[in-house]
C-alpha cells in the first residue's frame, strides 16, 4: 500500500480525478477547499506530498495543534465525519429521520464555527452520523443488524463507498456511533480510500490493492476502541456489516 497526505498538487490531482468519478464534483471540491486550507496552515509538520510506502504512520499532533491553533483559533478544524460528509453530498440520499445528535457537539460546533455547512447539510449530517440505540451484549452480530437497519433507510453510492467504524457506547444507554469513517473508491490498480484521522491529524489517501485490505486496515487500526461490556469495534461497508473483520 501507499500512501499522501494530499500535501502537494501531483497527488491532489490523481485523487481528484479518481473522486470525481464517482462524486459530486462540487462536493469533491469543496472538500478539497478543506484538505487545501489544512495543509496550508500545517504541512510544513512533515505532511507528505507524494504517494509513499505505507506504514505505520506518526504524526507530530502538538506542534500540529499549535500551528493550527495559532492561526484559527476556537475553530478544531474537520474530522473524518465531516469530510465524509462533504464528499457524499449529493450523492447519497439521507431520509428525513429525526437525527439523535449527543455524540455529536464537537463537530457541529465545528461545523458552526468553520461555516462547513449550511443548515440543511447539518441536519443531514446530523441524521446520517446519528446514534443508534442497541442493547447490552457484546455480540457484534446484534449491533450490526441494528447497523444495517438503520443505514438500510438511506441510498448510497455504489462505487464512492462509505466504510464506517461502529463502536458501542454505553455511557448513558446503550448505542452504537461511527467512530471513524472514509470513502473508498476504485482506482487503476486497486482503491483508494480516503480519510481525515481526527481533527488535528492529517487526511491520508491511501491506495489498497483490495477492498478486504482497507478493511483489515480499518480493523487493526481501530480494534482497542471498546472496553469492559461493550461490543468490538467492527466495521459497514455502506450499508453492509463487513463480517470477519
Amino acid at each position: 500500500a501507499s500512501y499522501s497526505n494530499l500535501n502537494g498538487q501531483v497527488s491532489t490531482e490523481e485523487v481528484k480525478s479518481l473522486l470525481s468519478a464517482h462524486l459530486d464534483p462540487n462536493s469533491v471540491e469543496a472538500f478539497f477547499n478543506l484538505v487545501t486550507d489544512y495543509n496550508a496552515t500545517v504541512g510544513s509538520t512533515g505532511l507528505s506530498g507524494d504517494f509513499a510506502s505505507f506504514t505505520k504512520t506518526e504524526y507530530d499532533v502538538e506542534k500540529i495543534s499549535n500551528l493550527w491553533t495559532q492561526k484559527k483559533g476556537d475553530f478544531v478544524g474537520t474530522n473524518c465525519r465531516i469530510n465524509s460528509y462533504a464528499l457524499l453530498k449529493n450523492s447519497v440520499t439521507i431520509p428525513k429521520l429525526e437525527k439523535n445528535d449527543q455524540l455529536l457537539f464537537v463537530d457541529n460546533d465545528a461545523i458552526d464555527k468553520g461555516k462547513v455547512f449550511d443548515e440543511k447539510d447539518k441536519e443531514e449530517f446530523n441524521i446520517l452520523f446519528s446514534r443508534v440505540e442497541t442493547e447490552a451484549t457484546t455480540d457484534v452480530k446484534v449491533h450490526a443488524q441494528k447497523m444495517e437497519k438503520f443505514f438500510s433507510q438511506f441510498q448510497f453510492n455504489d462505487k464512492a463507498r462509505m466504510l464506517s467504524v461502529v463502536l458501542h457506547d454505553n455511557l448513558d444507554g446503550e448505542f452504537l456511533f461511527v467512530g471513524h469513517v472514509g470513502i473508498l473508491v476504485p482506482a487503476d490498480d486497486g482503491f483508494l480510500f480516503v480519510e481525515k484521522l481526527t481533527f488535528v491529524e492529517p487526511y491520508q489517501a491511501i491506495k489498497f490493492a483490495s477492498k478486504e485490505d482497507c478493511y483489515k486496515y480499518l480493523s487493526t487500526k481501530y480494534a482497542d476502541y471498546t472496553g469492559d461490556g461493550l461490543a468490538k469495534p467492527f466495521i459497514m461497508d455502506n450499508e453492509k456489516w463487513v463480517e470477519g473483520y
